[in-house]
């Protein structure tokens, strides 16, 4: 009896625990189910919405097996394009989009001398797309992790990369010109660990400027490296994180704001820092709080046409909750993490890599990789969800919505904080509303404006935190353009 006492409270905590996560409510689309282990998946948005995703696939665990995968929605579902078929070991696919549309492809392959060097491809050759590749490194020691950016206004590819030796590794920027066939000379960065997915990244901004971060080691005494070439000549700046750097990652906003994230390795953290063209970096901001186990393994982050910046991670750690999850902001306001996926059949028994695409506002495209055990075979299944969050800091339930309406707040009374609970309705004139959510005090005075934005249909919630005021009676307003309801509640410290 005691037995089973125990593992009943065990699983109302673990209900308890999720049934507290916000979740992300939207269809799960099915990239790729089959005996293979996908992996490694990358999400993008090109500049007319559409998704494209690369990823390697190897049998089981045979790294001789590891091929190059490119997919794309654009003739209405997902197609998929094998890009490598050689038996000799491909793996950490990266890609980006010239101004024309193309897609560039760039990872890592053995050579004959078993050494990995950095490939090259891209589908410009429209009768051979992804057939004519390029070897960007060649003899010397192993390469590893590499990561690609490509030119906006010029025919140059970017590549950032480290050595991976016994002893200490150096990171490695080298060009090449697509158009041209010319290699750069191979520039060194300094020294740096290769420790996961990306720990060295490379982009390009607006004005075509190149920007490289990286890690020097991993843990205690991992800094974070930057380099750009705004001055004109590529020169390193400080960045302000000194220690306990792991896995950072970055991208830019179309503000040309350079964004870059990390797990700090002391206290499991994700941090962020930013800077502006020709500024210097913010101090680092924790984006997740503690006690969210030990996130991990996100491939690409993202930033939508309003700035605001979208990482996803996933936990396995069991002191807190398990799965892939999602979270977004900008400045020093971002959520609460999000759920997005988490195995409830015991199909899969692990978590792999994870990256977001985001554009508009709030519209976002998440891939996961969930791995298992299938027919005796290690197998893992790359998924993706595509949805909207909004700036009020929850994700729409995404359920059918025929009425605007305002719920009753919950708890009520509270201390100090309550949630407010609103359904938007259909637009006759456009799909989208203008929603606002007004509190007011006790003799009508406007205190704060917890929503004021345009929202699709859906049912949303909205958290007020009332420990800056009094004790009292106060009034929350809904307002859209055809309706309008106000309720009350009621603040006791």
């Amino acid at each position: 009896m005691k037995t089973i006492c125990t593992l009943f409270i065990f699983l109302l905590c673990i209900y308890n625990s999720y049934s507290q996560t916000p979740y992300f409510n939207y269809p799960i689309d099915t990239i790729v189910k089959d005996t293979y282990f996908n992996y490694r998946s990358m999400v993008k948005y090109d500049n007319s919405g559409f998704i494209h995703i690369v990823n390697t696939r190897q049998y089981d665990v045979q790294s001789n097996t590891r091929e190059i995968f490119y997919r794309t929605n654009k003739s209405g579902i997902f197609a998929a394009t094998q890009v490598t078929n050689n038996s000799v070991d491909d793996n950490y696919i990266t890609f980006g989009f010239d101004l024309q549309g193309y897609i560039h492809l760039g990872w890592e392959r053995r050579d004959a001398s078993n050494n990995f060097q950095l490939i090259y491809a891209s589908n410009r050759n429209t009768s051979n797309p992804f057939g004519d590749t390029v070897w960007i490194t060649t003899g010397g020691l192993n390469k590893a992790t590499p990561y690609m950016a490509v030119g906006k206004g010029d025919s140059l590819v970017h590549f950032v990369y480290y050595t991976f030796v016994t002893g200490q590794d150096n990171a490695y920027y080298r060009r090449y010109n697509f158009i041209t066939g010319q290699l750069g000379p191979e520039v060194l960065l300094g020294p740096g660990e290769a420790g996961s997915e990306n720990d060295i990244e490379t982009a390009v901004d607006g004005f075509n400027k190149l920007h490289i971060a990286y890690c020097t080691n991993a843990g205690t005494n991992s800094a974070i490296k930057y380099f750009t070439n705004e001055s004109g000549t590529l020169t390193e700046m400080p960045s302000g994180v000194t220690t306990y750097v792991d896995y950072p990652e970055m991208t830019i906003d179309n503000n040309n704001v350079v964004h870059i994230i990390y797990r700090n390795a002391n206290d499991k953290r994700i941090y962020e820092i930013h800077k502006s063209p020709g500024g210097s970096f913010s101090t680092p901001f924790p984006i997740t709080a503690a006690g969210l186990g030990n996130p991990a393994y996100w491939r690409a982050i993202d930033t939508d046409d309003n700035g605001t910046l979208y990482v996803t991670f996933q936990n396995s750690l069991s002191s807190a909750p398990k799965g892939f999850f999602l979270v977004y902001g900008s400045g020093t306001t971002y959520s609460n993490p999000i759920l997005v996926f988490e195995d409830s059949t015991a199909s899969y028994s692990t978590r792999g890599s994870s990256s977001v695409a985001a554009r508009g506002n709030g519209q976002v495209a998440i891939a996961f990789d969930p791995a298992g055990s299938r027919g005796g075979d290690v197998v893992s299944d790359i998924f993706m969800k595509r949805g909207f969050v909004t700036s009020v800091g929850i994700v729409s339930s995404n359920e059918t919505v025929h009425d605007f309406k305002l719920y009753d707040n919950y708890p009520n009374p509270f201390n100090p904080s309550t949630k407010i609970k609103f359904s938007v309705a259909s637009n006759v004139k456009r799909e989208m509303s203008n929603v606002k959510i007004t509190v007011f005090d006790v003799i009508g005075r406007e205190i704060t404006t917890l929503v004021n934005e345009q929202l699709k249909p859906s049912t949303y919630e909205v958290e007020w935190n009332a420990s800056d005021y009094p004790s009292g009676v106060y009034f929350y307003t809904l307002t859209t353009e055809s309706f309008s309801e106000t309720k009350k509640m009621i603040l006791i410290k």
